[in-house]
């Protein structure tokens, strides 16, 4: 089992502009608050759009690096990516928190794959970058227990769209549909998903 060592980088949020607005901006607001209380002990209030320039047209990706503070906000062109081919990998990670530090992750990803399905003790959770979802008989089911609880993942939970469960490769293989959601991707169902390493 590959294990990785607890980062002590700074952590990201990562938001979707568009039109000059921020979306689902409530969503991060509380992981921000929550990852400042529980990492570096601040409980001020910080509004997380306080700092931001954002472009007033097109779509944009905007990372805001922070610890008890704001350290930089980046505003980037947001560039779909094509996901079709996930290796999975059975890993001991702790990315409870979204750190800036990815490297970890990043080195456990094969090469000729665009990304890695973690397994811890068999049991489904993240990719590297998005929270996953299968449809069997009729329902989303998102892994109960993540490696982080992404915005998309929370807003889709409270809204019932998604339940949580206890997610296996065999649920895997015997699921409808298969999607992956962050907030720039939303709730992306993918069309031919292919699973390697199972």
């Amino acid at each position: 089992m590959n294990c990785v060592p607890k980062s002590i980088s700074p952590c990201i949020e990562t938001l979707l502009c568009h039109e000059g607005m921020v979306l689902n901006t409530a969503w991060h607001q509380a992981r921000f608050d929550k990852t400042r209380r529980e990492l570096y002990g601040d409980t001020s209030v910080l509004p997380l759009g306080a700092q931001l320039h954002l472009p007033t047209t097109g779509t944009h990706r905007v990372r805001i690096t922070y610890t008890h503070h704001i350290l930089k906000s980046e505003v980037f062109p947001c560039v779909p990516r094509l996901f079709e081919t996930f290796s999975v990998v059975e890993a001991d990670i702790d990315y409870g928190y979204k750190y800036a530090n990815r490297e970890a992750l990043n080195a456990l990803i094969p090469k000729g794959v665009d990304d890695v399905i973690f397994t811890c003790k068999k049991e489904l959770q993240d990719t590297t970058i998005a929270n996953i979802a299968l449809l069997i008989e009729g329902q989303w089911f998102t892994p109960h227990k993540p490696l982080l609880e992404g915005t998309t993942r929370a807003r889709l939970l409270a809204s019932g769209m998604l339940k949580t469960a206890i997610l296996t490769t065999q649920s895997l293989q015997k699921a409808q549909k298969f999607a992956i959601m962050n907030a720039l991707l939303g709730f992306h169902i993918l069309k031919n998903p292919c699973f390697k390493g199972m």
